[in-house]
C-alpha cells in the first residue's frame, strides 16, 4: 500500500512560512531597537538641556563660610522632622571636586527605617547646592534592624 504523498505546495508553503515568521522576529527587533533609538536621543537631549541650565547655576552665588550655619540648620531641621538622632555633625575642608570646590561636611543619624527614608527623599529640596559623596547605612546593633545609623558624606558648593 502506498503512502499519500502530500502535495507540492505544502513542501512550497512550509520554506515560506518559515521565511515570514524570521522576517517578522527581524522586523519587530528593528521596532525595539528604533524605540530604544529615540528614548537614547530624548534621553541626550534631556542631558544637554540640563547641562545648559547648570552652567548658570554653578555661575551663581555659591555658599559662602557664613552661609554654612544655614544649610547645617536645614539638614538639622530635615532630621528632627524624621524624628532622627543626630549623631555628629563634623565638617570638612574645602576640596576639588570635579573641578568645583565644595564644603565638605560628614553626619551621622540614627533612626529607624520610615525616618531614614523619608529624611533621604527631603534631602534634595534643600535650597542649597550640595550632594552625597558617600553614605552608609547600617543596622544599630542590639536592635534587629528596627533602627538604622546613617553616614552620610555631603558637598556643598563653595566659592
Amino acid at each position: 500500500m502506498r503512502q499519500p504523498i502530500l502535495p507540492i505546495w505544502i513542501w512550497l508553503l512550509l520554506p515560506l512560512i518559515a521565511l515570514f515568521w524570521s522576517a517578522q522576529g527581524v522586523y519587530q527587533g528593528y521596532i525595539r531597537y528604533q524605540k530604544a533609538r529615540g528614548e537614547v536621543l530624548a534621553l541626550e537631549s534631556e542631558a544637554k538641556a540640563l547641562a545648559r541650565k547648570l552652567s548658570p547655576t554653578l555661575a551663581e552665588a555659591p555658599v559662602k563660610r557664613e552661609e554654612l550655619p544655614k544649610v547645617y540648620e536645614a539638614l538639622l531641621r530635615l532630621a528632627e522632622e524624621a524624628e532622627l538622632e543626630l549623631e555628629t555633625l563634623n565638617p570638612l575642608a574645602v576640596a576639588q571636586t570635579g573641578g568645583v570646590r565644595a564644603w565638605g561636611l560628614e553626619v551621622s543619624l540614627k533612626g529607624p527605617y520610615p525616618g531614614i527614608l523619608s529624611y533621604l527623599e527631603t534631602l534634595p529640596k534643600i535650597p542649597h547646592p550640595l550632594w552625597v559623596e558617600r553614605y552608609s547605612l547600617e543596622p544599630v546593633e542590639g536592635t534587629r534592624g528596627e533602627r538604622l545609623t546613617l553616614d552620610l558624606t555631603l558637598r556643598i558648593l563653595a566659592p
